[in-house]
């Protein structure tokens, strides 16, 4: 049977000017939009951090004071599907003209955002209280030490199950946030009035925010479920955002510039400042949704020949460390069901037949791959590969960290 070689296409932005062009005046924005992170917003963050630590602290001295009295449904979700509901009488009061209730909503609603946090540790540690006094069990068995040959569960999650199951909160909270503020930005709309300078400046700062949050919550809701079920290894050395302002920080002043900006807007004395907020926050909007959009082609190779559920988790790990997946098949493991078998991973998204034995940098260039991942540190990959720093190696600890190239020791 003869078997095609599908080879992936080459990066569209070679040899394109308009694409170069395009790249540049991209790198430009990047630039200052890092400029503006690490110079305005990194030292806000302390204010930031200082005043909500020591409200996290109160809130959750308050729930340890109470938590024989906490209703079992009073949980993280709850405060946030809660939260999203007062979008209705917040809009039904903006249509009534009235500004100094529907602005209270906003500010409350951006409370609940960190009240839901509090709330959802508190859960999660008498959880864990639980389980160690019972001796509960983990339900989902990702390796073979999972098993217990003497008690092994009647049913337990899958890999992608417990995923979700684990980031529900978090995807549910960032959607629900862009449920209430993307309609409320949308009417707003209705109330430029004036034709001048600030009229073009409102509706600017509000369409970027529209545009941009609802680019984050498309972008959100692919990756949950799209998810492997695999969290992806830990990056040892090597710093995939380019960042100094970590994407967590970064959403923190976001959501707060956000709330902040719409509840002043709302209030006719403070439209203009509050606009000034909201302007600040697009640069976090832009960032938020750049950080979200990696372009970085992962290259693995298959050289077991058996599919079994360390390679299959392997791959999972690979493609959570990019955006795309390529698996090589080398010549003498080249086969029909080779071929097939890596093809129906979920996890794959192009196979290289008669791959090289020898990885090399020209080969990564050609199929447009920006790594080559291992579990181990393999002779197939040529030193200059090392020596650029391209390629990854994935240990048992499921910590990737760059190979070490012979007589160099790794930082």
């Amino acid at each position: 049977m003869c078997v095609p070689t599908v080879v992936p296409p080459v990066p569209p932005f070679r040899n394109n000017n308009k694409r170069n062009s395009f790249k540049s005046i991209i790198d430009i924005v990047n630039t200052v939009v890092e400029f503006y992170l690490t110079k305005v917003i990194r030292p806000a963050l302390v204010l930031h951090d200082n005043f909500y630590d020591r409200l996290n602290i109160g809130i959750r001295a308050s729930l340890d004071g109470c938590s024989d009295f906490i209703p079992k449904w009073f949980t993280a979700n709850f405060i946030t599907y809660a939260r999203t509901v007062l979008l209705i009488p917040c809009l039904t009061l903006l249509a009534q003209g009235y500004h100094v209730l529907p602005s209270a909503i906003v500010v409350l609603v951006n409370f609940g955002d960190y009240l839901d946090g509090v709330v959802a540790r508190f859960w999660v540690d008498i959880k864990k209280e639980k389980d160690a006094r019972y001796g509960n069990k983990q339900r989902c068995i990702s390796h073979e030490a999972d098993f217990d040959s003497s008690e092994i569960p009647q049913y337990f999650t899958s890999w992608v199950l417990n995923h979700r199951d684990g980031t529900y909160g978090g995807f549910i909270d960032a959607i629900c946030d862009k449920a209430f503020v993307i309609p409320c930005w949308i009417y707003l709309l209705s109330t430029v009035k004036s034709f001048d300078s600030m009229m073009i400046a409102e509706y600017v700062t509000l369409w970027c925010l529209i545009c941009t949050e609802i680019a984050s919550g498309c972008i959100r809701f692919k990756a949950f479920y799209l998810t492997s079920g695999v969290v992806p290894p830990i990056v040892k050395g090597l710093n995939f955002t380019s960042s100094a302002v970590k994407a967590d920080e970064i959403g923190k002043v976001k959501q707060l510039f956000e709330m902040a900006g719409t509840a002043l807007f709302i209030l006719p004395r403070f439209r203009t400042i509050g606009l000034v907020i909201l302007s600040s926050a697009i640069p976090l909007a832009y960032e938020s949704v750049r950080r979200k959009i990696t372009n970085r082609v992962m290259y693995v190779e298959a050289k077991v020949d058996v599919m079994n559920y360390k390679t299959q988790r392997f791959w999972k790990q690979v493609k959570g460390l990019g955006s795309k997946l390529i698996v090589g098949i080398p010549s003498e493991k080249h086969s029909a069901s080779m071929v097939l078998n890596v093809s129906a991973s979920d996890s794959v998204d192009y196979v290289l037949t008669m791959a090289p034995n020898k990885v090399s940098l020209e080969f990564l260039d050609e199929i447009g791959a920006h790594y080559i991942v291992s579990n181990a540190a393999q002779s197939s990959v040529m030193e200059e590969v090392a020596i650029a720093k391209r390629c990854l190696v994935i240990g048992d600890d499921d910590v990737a960290q760059q190979m070490e190239v012979k007589g160099q020791k790794h930082d």
